[in-house]
């Protein structure tokens, strides 16, 4: 990747972190506490709580009936950060502007969602349609993201106010430009036409308040943050250009060049080189900065190179390859700018890419290439159903790669991936099975990836560690596995020194999570199993832990215990324990 860097001052855009004093109509049901946690198998729809701090908590009882809060800020476009944990069983919402509603509701294990569960574009509503009728133009997530009631949620979403004319009238639809649910996208590019169910009345607005719902449950929010994009984008004016003969791989003096012909164009998509052979173009002229601050300018010419200068200060341009990156801070007002861009083969495509970003700014596509088709190959994704276990090469943080990794699915939607030569469980997720794109399409690399929410569990480290939490060197040789039904297999191996292990991963019934039943025939020690990275424990319920860092928890009879890298539990010949997430 080629990349031209010049100066660079920072420039954030303002953010507005809300607390509970940033919201008007809290009627008592709404408080700042330090701490909130819940048992997810319990039936009542409760989170728990101590002490004084910055969490807002609502906890709706009779006495004080829960409502809606309002922020006394207004936003227009906006990106909204809210992390929220539900109760079991409990209903919320957000709405932007106080008119478009997105679900916050405990969607835990379901297998398929509505525009009514967690992350949901909630339904328009018309009382004069016939029943069944009434609801319309909800969006539902495209698949369900959610974690367990009394864990950690984040929603990000990027939201474009509508917009109205000098009159008043709306001249363009509100739309959720992205939302991601714990990282995995959920929606993208919606068009909201009207206000959703239950909208604040007064109907669309220019700016409006974010309003959470407090009457239908019980949720917690540990931040709620609003970043206004109200950075317009540079607007290049009149286009100056030159066209040079030949294939350049560098840049020539410019004294020795002689144009084969120049002209002026109002955008860069209007240009035509006139030249079908190689050539070398030249573009220059001002861009109209409305707004000071932190400008990335990125191109790339397809088959070609390219160099672009903002400003008059800096490094001097200089033709590259791939991407080109150029990053400076900019004044309001008219700035100058150069743009060379090299076709160095007759049958390279004709023009560029040229895009622009800024903290608090919509990305900005000035030009694409001329006659240049970009394929994106369609996914190739495993049906489940037809393959509910697939071995593949599986592919960890940090590009670690495990050649004999299997993956396991459940109709439940619980999912999981095992190393056979180490006997760890690396990861467990929900939401779709596999991703078997890098791993078929084109030559391939072997690699399959996971739909869904996934919770890393391992490294690839060994199983077995001794009391100091020192790993215990085994060398374990599979002996093969046995798939015992629906998401459940039993997993053969045996180390170096006779100790036979049998290792069975039982996708639970309710999709809550999975089982695991660890053998060990021939042993005698002590050891500990290191179930989950993690360093911070909670105690929910008699039997099971909350790992604070993954949002997972840990049902055992046995105690686990926060090591050095990682929660462990106690092995000596059997480890029963489930995982919850």
């Amino acid at each position: 990747m080629g990349m031209a860097l010049f100066f660079s001052a920072i420039s954030i855009q303002a953010q507005t972190k809300l607390q509970l004093a940033s919201f008007e109509n809290n009627k008592g049901s709404w408080s700042e506490v330090g701490k909130v946690w819940a048992d997810p198998l319990q039936s009542g729809h409760e989170l728990l709580s101590e002490g004084k701090g910055s969490i807002i908590l609502n906890t709706p009882t009779k006495k004080k009936p829960g409502v809606d809060i309002v922020s006394t800020e207004k936003f227009g476009d906006a990106e909204v950060t809210l992390v929220y944990m539900m109760a079991p069983g409990s209903n919320s919402g957000m709405y932007l502007q106080g008119q478009y509603e997105i679900q916050l509701l405990d969607s835990w294990t379901k297998t398929s969602v509505k525009a009514g569960d967690n992350g949901g574009i909630y339904e328009r509503w018309d009382e004069t349609k016939p029943d069944g009728q009434k609801g319309y133009q909800g969006y539902a997530p495209r698949l369900n993201a959610s974690k367990a009631p009394g864990v950690w949620q984040t929603l990000n979403v990027k939201f474009k106010a509508p917009r109205f004319s000098a009159s008043g009238e709306k001249i363009e639809n509100a739309r959720v430009m992205s939302a991601t649910l714990n990282g995995v996208t959920i929606h993208e590019d919606v068009e909201l036409f009207g206000p959703t169910r239950g909208a604040m009345a007064g109907g669309e607005v220019a700016l409006g308040p974010i309003r959470i719902q407090g009457d239908h449950g019980a949720i917690a929010i540990q931040s709620l943050e609003v970043k206004p994009y109200q950075t317009p984008a540079p607007e290049f004016g009149e286009i100056s250009y030159q066209v040079f003969p030949g294939s350049y791989r560098e840049l020539p003096e410019v004294s020795t060049l002689k144009a084969f012909s120049t002209g002026k164009i109002a955008s860069f998509d209007d240009f035509v080189a006139g030249l079908t052979e190689t050539s070398l173009s030249k573009f220059e002229g001002k861009i109209a900065v409305k707004k000071a601050g932190n400008y990335t300018f990125r191109m790339m010419v397809p088959e070609g190179s390219g160099a672009i200068q903002i400003g008059t200060d800096g490094d001097v341009a200089q033709l590259r390859e791939g991407m080109i990156s150029a990053e400076k801070f900019l004044a309001e007002g008219e700035v100058p700018y150069v743009i060379w861009v090299s076709k160095p083969s007759d049958w390279t495509a004709q023009g560029f890419t040229l895009m622009a970003s800024a903290d608090g700014m919509w990305p900005q596509t000035y030009s694409t290439p001329a006659g240049a088709d970009f394929w994106s190959t369609d996914p190739i994704l495993v049906n489940a159903s037809e393959t509910p276990v697939l071995r593949s090469f599986i592919e960890l943080p940090g590009r670690k790669k495990i050649s004999h990794g299997i993956s396991v699915s459940s109709t439940t939607g619980a999912n999981y991936s095992y190393d056979l030569s180490s006997g760890q469980l690396l990861r467990v997720w929900r939401g779709g099975f596999l991703n078997a794109t890098p791993m078929w399409d084109s030559r391939g690399n072997g690699v399959s990836q996971p739909i869904g929410i996934v919770t890393e569990l391992s490294d690839g480290s060994p199983l077995l560690h001794n009391a100091d939490y020192s790993a215990v060197s085994k060398e374990w040789q599979a002996k093969g596995y046995q798939i015992l039904g629906d998401g459940a297999v039993r997993f053969l191996a045996k180390s170096k020194d006779g100790i036979e292990m049998k290792d069975q991963i039982k996708a639970k019934a309710d999709g809550k999570g999975i089982d695991r039943m660890l053998e060990l025939t021939g042993n005698s020690a002590a050891m500990l199993v290191r179930v989950a990275p993690g360093k911070t424990l909670t105690k929910v319920s008699d039997n099971m832990y909350l790992i604070e860092e993954t949002g997972i928890f840990v049902v055992s009879a046995d105690a686990p215990k926060a090591g050095a890298e990682g929660i462990y539990l106690p092995v000596t010949t059997s480890l029963t324990y489930s995982l919850l997430f």
